[in-house]
């Protein structure tokens, strides 16, 4: 098992996002987590990711206890393993698109693994058919440009757990297939990826679907 959440509860002041979400995954998955909009789906990815502490329970990566880590510690965690991938893809307005790519590996101090980073920025770039637009300022982008510019961005290490919330919104059919068939094939590499959507035709690129619901978390299929 990679992960796991067990009776985690979420609320801010008397607000109670959800209650009693149990969810474990295995590494090398896809995984849907779907709900209407409001119902928690963001929230529940930013615990995954440690952008966000849960109010009561606990959430286990690799068997270690995650809730009540320093922020110190998440923030490196998510370096080293998450690969997080937000709704609207921010960027740094005054960068370059190859610049905003990069930001990841801004702190990293080993020359000869930097230029591997560089060379997956270029693979990736030519797949998802912005590798033309990299030299150019962020502000010249459509929105599905500047999602598939952060999809890349999450993706530059390797990480080993990817969080994609509602990653192919702003794309096409044909550019969102391309992009979960990639998520599809980095499982070869024990990658899992966990996705919060509402679309169906995303879940169904995917091993597992979940329904976070009012009453809590619910395995589809």
């Amino acid at each position: 098992m990679l992960l796991a959440l067990k009776n985690i509860s979420k609320q801010y002041n008397k607000h109670v996002v959800f209650s009693q979400i149990d969810f474990s995954c295995d590494t090398g998955k896809v995984i849907a987590i779907k709900g209407k909009s409001g119902v928690g789906k963001s929230t529940m990815l930013n615990i995954l990711a440690g952008l966000e502490r849960p109010t009561s329970g606990q959430y286990i990566y690799q068997n270690k206890q995650m809730e009540h880590r320093s922020y110190n510690f998440l923030t490196k965690f998510r370096s080293s393993t998450i690969g997080y991938i937000s709704q609207f893809s921010p960027m740094i307005p005054e960068l370059t698109v190859l610049e905003n790519i990069s930001v990841p590996l801004w702190f990293e101090k080993e020359e000869d693994q930097k230029q591997q980073y560089m060379k997956q920025i270029e693979a990736l770039s030519y797949l998802f058919e912005i590798e033309h637009l990299l030299h150019q300022n962020v502000k010249s982008l459509s929105g599905g440009q500047l999602q598939r510019a952060g999809i890349i961005r999450a993706l530059v290490k390797n990480p080993p757990l990817i969080i994609a919330d509602e990653p192919t919104g702003s794309l096409d059919d044909e550019t969102a297939s391309l992009i979960l068939n990639h998520f599809t094939s980095l499982k070869v590499n024990g990658t899992t990826t966990i996705i919060a959507t509402h679309n169906d035709s995303v879940s169904n690129h995917c091993d597992e679907t979940y329904l976070l619901l009012k009453e809590g978390l619910v395995y589809a299929q």
